[in-house]
């Protein structure tokens, strides 16, 4: 029975107020790239292929191949995405789409197709509707199998959509855009912490820094001498059984259970099989281990079993690939794990304490990982209910009859909105000058301003205040109207000028306020960045990587080739900049560094 108000359609029971149109209908233009595959070039225009997509909505311009400004013209002739556009893969990945939200420009490969939305059809709301659940139904029984599996143009035009009026779409479009918005915000912030954890693990389990209160000279133990039990499971994949009382550990990151145990205490699982070097369990308590899984177990007195498995997640699977059994499949045997040679601080006290600050690390980026798969899943339910139209985000006419009160769907909290760019440069210039001061050398306007450049770019977000001035990227609303007056009266900086030094930046009394917003904001990491890659660096070697950035992206924009000739003569032809190539840190060679290291720095973000 069809609830009142409702009708059923091909693509199921939708408000009868909706209609139900093609893909071809609803597009003005549907069309692929000339087939001719393009030779790479260092630098170019961007190639995206399905392999590039990444995350929610995510292109991967800065690691795609690049192709030559004329290979572009030649492949976009018939047709070329742009701001708006949907873009389908029909090859490999099939069903996966994309909503071009960029101006810049970049080709798609023949494996995909660009669909230029009507009037009529809100494209954020088509992106939504190509990941329903309708859709999928569509896109799987139109795969045509062969060679190479594929959707072809011709059934792409003839799949069905529902389409409400105009406003009713875009308000679907919005809500779970807010919810992608989330979700994509803590899949970066989650990336940050894995980062900077492995950052930590390089540094803490090598020495290279030291915690408080810590000193002595480290050492080295086979592993044999650190676990005095190490020996694999006498149980098969059969033993495994739905529901048990016990975690059994198998040759695969998915941990099953049983109703036995033949362990109980601390261990570390590593499987003998599969993914060499890349699986590494840690338990306390009751469990049950594979015939080709590993248990090391029975630590010494004098060494920290947690410590040992941070230890073997770094450093154990260079080891294990370089000493691995070549059989029908890689596998390990004891020997291997024996002649492990774990590097160790002098005291079991220090090997706990760097336990601990990596455990409380996993254990942030778990609670993270906890609320991105919640987020994702309160995303499925609200695309089913309002995809289908049985919640509506518009004010309807009261219905004739009484129908069932609709499904409350709980959306993320947001952020509040109550700034604006200004007030968010006044606290990232104080994140700034709370990083990078220092009573012995004076942090002058000109570092401030490349730091915040940069962490803009770090941070993917507008640099469009900052221009072409003889300083390098500038920007003088930042410095007048903008962030720096906001910080001042708000005490969160003090400035003071003088004529040897110019305007020199400080902490003002009120700086913990602003730490307070970055802390509120999540932005702890790119205050972090700015003083872990940023603080130690002199201004004209900021000014070098600002303004090399900044032309890249100029370059990019354009469609023309990144290389050190094209950035000398960008530089060369604008007025307020020409002078710069006189100096020595704008030598070919520096340019060509900066070209390198901006690639690291920014991780992508060019």
């Amino acid at each position: 029975m069809v609830m009142a108000g409702y009708k059923k359609t091909v693509v199921g029971i939708v408000p009868e107020d909706w209609e139900i149109n093609t893909i071809e209908s609803a597009s003005e233009r549907i069309g692929d790239v000339d087939h001719r595959m393009p030779q790479s070039v260092d630098y170019g225009i961007p190639y995206i292929m399905t392999g590039d997509f990444f995350g929610v909505n995510g292109m991967n311009f800065a690691k795609a191949k690049k192709i030559s400004t004329e290979d572009f013209y030649l492949l976009s002739r018939k047709i070329r995405p742009e701001k708006g556009d949907i873009i389908f893969a029909r090859y490999a990945s099939i069903g996966a789409v994309r909503y071009v939200e960029t101006e810049r420009p970049f080709i798609i490969s023949y494996s995909c197709v660009i669909i230029k939305p009507s009037a009529s059809c809100n494209a954020v709301y088509l992106y939504y509707i190509f990941q329903s659940a309708s859709m999928q139904k569509q896109i799987n029984f139109a795969v045509n199998t062969g060679t190479q599996k594929n959707v072809g143009i011709g059934s792409l035009k003839n799949f069905f959509l529902p389409l409400p009026q105009y406003s009713e779409q875009t308000a679907i479009a919005n809500a779970l855009s807010d919810v992608d918005a989330y979700i994509a915000a803590l899949e970066k912030l989650i990336a940050k912490k894995r980062a900077i954890k492995q950052g930590a693990m390089q540094e803490l389990l090598t020495g290279k820094r030291r915690l408080p209160g810590f000193e002595g000279e480290w050492v080295e133990k086979p592993l044999r001498e650190v676990a005095l039990d190490i020996r694999t499971g006498k149980k098969n994949n059969e033993d495994k059984t739905s529901n048990g009382n016990y975690p059994f550990f198998v040759r695969s990151q998915q941990v099953e259970t049983i109703d036995s145990y033949s362990y109980d205490g601390e261990a570390i699982i590593v499987p003998g099989e599969g993914n060499i070097g890349e699986i590494f369990h840690y338990i306390v308590g009751k469990f049950d281990f594979h015939q080709r899984v590993y248990k090391v177990s029975d630590f010494a007195p004098d060494y920290c079993g947690k410590y040992v498995y941070y230890q073997m997640k770094m450093s154990f699977g260079k080891h294990a690939l370089e000493n691995t059994s070549k059989a029908t499949v890689d596998s390990l045997r004891l020997p291997v794990f024996h002649e492990f040679m774990v590097n160790l601080p002098p005291t079991k006290g220090e090997q706990e304490e760097i336990a601990i600050v990596l455990s409380d690390m996993d254990a942030e980026i778990d609670a993270l990982t906890a609320k991105l798969n919640k987020a994702k899943y309160i995303k499925q339910g609200m695309m089913s209910e309002l995809l289908t139209g049985r919640i509506r985000l518009v004010e309807q006419e009261a219905p004739a009859e009484p129908v069932a009160a609709p499904k409350v769907v709980e959306l993320p909290k947001q952020e509040a909105k109550g700034h604006n760019q200004q007030f968010d440069d006044a606290v990232m210039i104080a994140g700034i000058v709370n990083a990078l001061y220092s009573d012995k050398f004076p942090l002058g306007r000109k570092k401030v301003q490349k730091c915040l450049y940069l962490l803009r770019r770090h941070q993917d977000e507008s640099t469009e205040a900052f221009k072409k001035k003889a300083a390098g990227p500038y920007a003088d609303e930042v410095r007048y109207k903008g962030g720096e007056p906001i910080a001042r009266s708000a005490n969160y900086i003090v400035t003071t000028t003088t004529k040897d030094k110019g305007t020199t930046f400080a902490r003002g009394k009120n700086i913990s306020q602003a730490l307070g917003y970055i802390e509120s904001w999540g932005k702890q990491d790119d205050i972090k960045w700015v003083a872990d890659k940023l603080k130690f660096k002199k201004v004209d070697e900021l000014e070098l990587l600002a303004t090399v950035d900044m032309a890249i992206c100029d370059l990019e924009e354009a469609g023309t080739p990144v290389s050190v000739a094209a950035i000398k003569h960008l530089i060369a032809t604008n007025a307020e900049w020409k002078a710069k190539l006189k100096r020595q840190i704008f030598s070919d060679a520096n340019i060509a560094r900066a070209i390198r290291e901006l690639q690291t720095l920014l991780q992508g973000g060019n």
